[in-house]
């Protein structure tokens, strides 16, 4: 097998271009938007994933999953009929994302929701696309589509909000959901024009029954686990700005701190879970493969060294956007006073990290129903919690942060006990938990007491918080070395 980590490593990196791209791509939205319009932006941005979701319906999981088990068994032909199966199925389920929009459009009296539509289908074919590429275990064409969808979406999006050639069919985001479509289009043709180099021209595939169950039977229960994902994410843009009309701001501020936390901070914590993704991304092809081997020694290793990547990686950011918290906050979004936002929700970092890499290890092990479980349990904890604490005036948006990460706490624990149980075999908790928290508070220590000294310097903002963050993480790989963690044996 191939070294995992370097594919993480080389994907990873192509997310993070494409990441930072995206991320100042965002602070030119907030800044020419402002508040109100980045909220509305990031309410349609919240149905946009529940439309992919509904027009996906966890088909790209499932592609990954059975090419990766059919290339461990050199059956190339059969990888072909399963990519023109999920292909099938994708435009079947484009008509159910095409009336949610519809609806929803009508009912909130937003037009522009309608302008998502081509981009959650050209999304939708990409995504198979990338599932057979995963399942393969080749990643370059996945990171130029990366790349090239982020520079084509930022660069239409800037030339056209600056223009306001699209502001008479947009309105208040100016162009900025167009922008999704032009660079989704660019990714799968990217795409395409690999695949068609890989394997031949789709359109002389043939379309199986059987084919399509075998998709459709591990498809069903994560589409169900993605489409309540999405709809709790959706019912958040809704509940947040409403509960903190409820605790005593005027719509206006409601939706201005919406916007902030949605639209600034959460994208700014995020960011770094990039990492996570290409992970996870990597993790259900390479596990699946190797239990139809019957290799569920190096499966279980797979699985913890991907969790020690995680905490490792999650504990570091964590502390990092604590510590630093005002001045990546004054530097990246000057004027909206950020940093005890970025503090509250920075918290969290750990949880919300590890719970989406455990998804991903459960689904590699074919175990889809738990993902499922814990989709319904963060629903009604997130949206349950955010309602009861948000509308108290004392508590606020905060409340928000609360109920994300105790919900991401209940799926930790039950991802964990059913991973356990697949593998029969317990997971090492000083090397998966103990010794990445060491690590990250002596990181958190070194941030705060070199800073100042580093400020009283005289060096600009970023030059510090860069200066401070080698600083910070070359203490937290010294003692992980010390520790005796190393990525050698990670294969």
């Amino acid at each position: 097998m191939n070294h995992w980590a370097t594919e993480t490593i080389f994907l990873a990196t192509a997310h993070f271009a494409a990441g930072i791209i995206g991320f100042f791509y965002r602070i030119f939205l907030s800044r020419s938007l402002g508040p109100q319009s980045m909220g509305i932006y990031q309410q349609v941005l919240s149905f946009y994933g529940t439309t992919i979701t509904l027009m996906t319906a966890g088909i790209p999981v499932s592609v990954s999953k059975l090419i990766a088990e059919i290339h461990a068994g050199k059956t190339v032909n059969r990888s072909s009929e399963i990519v023109a199966s999920a292909f099938f199925l994708t435009s079947s389920f484009s008509i159910l994302g095409a009336v949610f929009l519809i609806v929803l459009s009508t009912a909130l009296n937003r037009p522009v929701l309608l302008l998502i539509l081509p981009a959650a289908v050209f999304v939708g074919f990409s995504s198979v696309l990338r599932g057979f590429f995963l399942g393969i275990q080749k990643t370059v064409p996945i990171r130029w589509s990366i790349l090239g969808e982020s520079l084509v979406r930022t660069l239409f999006g800037v030339i056209v909000i600056k223009s306001l050639v699209l502001a008479g069919l947009e309105g208040e985001t100016r162009g900025a959901v167009t922008a999704l479509a032009v660079g989704e289009l660019v990714s799968l043709a990217v795409l395409a024009a690999f695949y068609k180099k890989c394997a031949g021209n789709p359109g002389k595939m043939h379309i199986k029954i059987n084919n399509l169950v075998s998709i459709l039977t591990i498809a069903i229960p994560v589409s169900l686990s993605q489409i309540i994902g999405s709809l709790s994410g959706s019912l958040e843009a809704l509940l947040v700005p409403k509960s903190l009309e409820i605790s005593g701001l005027s719509a206006s501020d409601s939706m201005a701190i919406y916007g902030k936390t949605a639209g600034m901070v959460l994208p700014l914590l995020y960011f770094p879970a990039l990492f996570t993704m290409s992970l996870s991304s990597n993790m259900i092809p390479r596990i699946a493969a190797a239990l139809s081997k019957k290799n569920n020694a190096y499966a279980f290793r797979l699985s913890e060294q991907a969790l020690t990547l995680t905490s490792l990686f999650s504990f570091a950011v964590s502390g990092f956007f604590i510590i630093l918290a005002k001045p990546i906050g004054d530097v990246l979004f000057s004027g909206f006073s950020l940093e005890t936002l970025i503090m509250g929700f920075a918290a969290g970092i750990p949880f919300f990290y590890a719970e989406h890499v455990l998804m991903a290890l459960l689904r590699g092990t074919g175990n889809n129903n738990i993902p499922l479980v814990n989709s319904i349990n963060s629903f009604l904890i997130t949206n349950i919690l955010l309602f009861l604490l948000v509308k108290k005036p004392y508590i606020g948006i905060y409340g928000y942060s609360l109920a994300l990460i105790t919900a991401s706490s209940v799926s930790i624990f039950i991802s964990l006990y059913y991973l356990e149980k697949t593998f029969n075999r317990k997971f090492n908790a000083v090397k998966i938990i103990i010794k990445p928290l060491m690590c990250g508070l002596f990181m958190a220590f070194i941030l705060k007491h070199t800073y100042l000294p580093l400020k009283t310097l005289g060096l600009p903002e970023i030059v510090c918080i860069g200066a401070d963050f080698l600083l910070g993480a070359t203490g937290f790989l010294v003692l992980a070395m010390a520790m005796g963690m190393s990525l050698k044996s990670y294969k």
